[in-house]
């Protein structure tokens, strides 16, 4: 029954011994001596990973501080005072009781309009002119 788990331990212990007999020894020679083309692609692989997974952190980070300026921005327009509202606003736009140029044409502009009996005659003409 303790057979498996014992026998787990002795195999990952040895394994781990022989890896770092291997590191060590490649690093007195400053060269690669077991599997040097795989694990060249292997390190490639990992300097890939780490790049993506960085620029993934990046993203997450950039997303979460907008997502706090946003939420700022929001708390701040909600909290802020509104301006008052001024009651000279609805007398501002009444031209009529002032005499000015823009009253003087607006009036103008009405007394001098067409009919639309004299509308219709003057349309009939221009068409009867054109043919």
């Amino acid at each position: 029954m303790l057979l498996i788990p014992i026998s787990a331990l002795a195999l990952a212990a040895v394994i781990s011994t022989v890896a770092l007999v291997v590191v060590q020894t490649e690093q007195k020679h400053n060269r690669r001596l077991f599997l040097g083309r795989f694990r060249r692609f292997l390190d490639r692989i990992c300097d890939a990973l780490l790049q993506r997974s960085k620029q993934f952190v990046h993203v997450i980070v950039i997303s979460f501080m907008y997502l706090g300026h946003h939420f700022r921005a929001t708390l701040a327009k909600a909290i802020a005072p509104r301006p008052r509202r001024q009651k000279q606003q609805r007398d501002r736009l009444q031209f009529e009781k002032t005499d000015n140029h823009l009253s003087s044409m607006h009036d103008h502009k009405s007394d001098t309009a067409l009919s639309e009996a004299q509308k219709k005659k003057l349309r009939n003409q221009k068409l009867e002119e054109r043919l």
